[in-house]
């Protein structure tokens, strides 16, 4: 059966789209997504979101969702759309992270006032205005570090680059060993989510959640929220 086949069955029926969703079908989530970005994506554009915070918060969303139908916690209900459910699910999402923009808005205002003098020359590389590192190990226990990129080091002064990278680097290593392969597997040599589910031998619906469990605890030790 072709994707476009169950498509219009999803659509025909969302009790069986539902059941489907709960095996983790592959085609189910794919429709899931493209009906909800058609509907989440321009309703964020619209308020000031660039694409790429809408589609992260779509793929986040996506994440949510599926733990929610795991645990029971989403159930199919006549009465409501799941792409209507799903829609809400993001619309809250999108105000919270208007609440932590604000939140992290503060928290480099108090950087400003109350930086910290000690230790910071050990992120600096000698240049100028310093490349800002997090270490880690690879699999194979070599030490590897990764800089944030300069259009994101510009946003932020120099006593505020120095205090996140502090806070960040200390948050990395509080991470549990399967976090850390996970998020330097996504987000610094750029594997797919399929590539990292077959690695640790877990469905690609799995290493997704994973992906969000961990960056959201990254987050929330790093105090973005």
């Amino acid at each position: 059966m072709t994707f476009q086949d169950s498509s219009k069955r999803y659509l025909d029926s969302d009790r069986l789209f539902y059941e489907e969703l709960l095996r983790e079908n592959r085609d189910a989530y794919s429709f899931l997504y493209f009906q909800t970005y058609r509907q989440c994506i321009p309703y964020v554009l619209k308020r000031g979101a660039d694409q790429q915070q809408a589609e992260d918060l779509l793929q986040e969303c996506l994440a949510i969702f599926l733990v929610k139908v795991r645990d029971g916690s989403f159930v199919y209900q006549e009465s409501t759309r799941i792409t209507s459910y799903f829609f809400r699910i993001y619309i809250n999402q999108w105000k919270k992270s208007l609440e932590q923009a604000n939140r992290r808005n503060e928290v480099r205002l108090e950087s400003r006032l109350a930086a910290e003098d000690d230790g910071e020359e050990s992120y600096k590389d000698g240049s100028a205005t310093g490349t800002f590192k997090i270490t880690g190990f690879d699999d194979d226990g070599n030490a590897f570090e990764t800089a944030l990129p300069e259009a994101v080091l510009q946003a932020y002064d120099s006593d505020e680059r120095h205090w996140i990278f502090r806070k960040l680097d200390r948050a990395f290593q509080l991470l549990a060993d399967d976090c850390r392969k996970v998020l330097r597997w996504f987000y610094v040599d750029g594997w797919s989510l399929r590539e990292i589910a077959g690695e640790l031998g877990m469905t690609e619906a799995s290493a997704m959640v994973k992906r969000f469990k961990c960056a959201k605890y990254l987050r929330e030790k790093f105090h973005l929220q």
